[in-house]
C-alpha cells in the first residue's frame, strides 16, 4: 500500500523549514542572542518541518 506522493510536497515541507530557520535567525539577531522560548520553538517547527519533508522525499525516492 504505496502512497503516490509527489516529491513536490517533500520540497515544500523543507522550504518551510528553512523559512522557520530564518525567523528563528532574526528572533536571535532581534534578541541579541539571547535564549527566548519563541526562538526554541521555531527552530524546533524547522526541524519537524524539514524532517518530514525529508521523509517525503526519500519516500519518492524509494517508492
Amino acid at each position: 500500500m504505496a502512497a503516490n506522493i509527489p516529491l513536490s510536497i517533500g520540497i515544500i515541507f523543507v522550504a518551510l523549514g528553512v523559512v522557520f530557520v530564518g525567523i528563528a535567525l532574526h528572533n536571535y539577531l532581534k534578541e541579541k542572542g539571547k535564549l527566548t522560548i519563541s526562538r526554541n520553538i521555531w527552530l524546533r517547527m524547522a526541524f519537524i518541518f524539514s524532517g518530514v519533508g525529508i521523509g517525503l522525499s526519500f519516500l519518492n525516492i524509494f517508492l
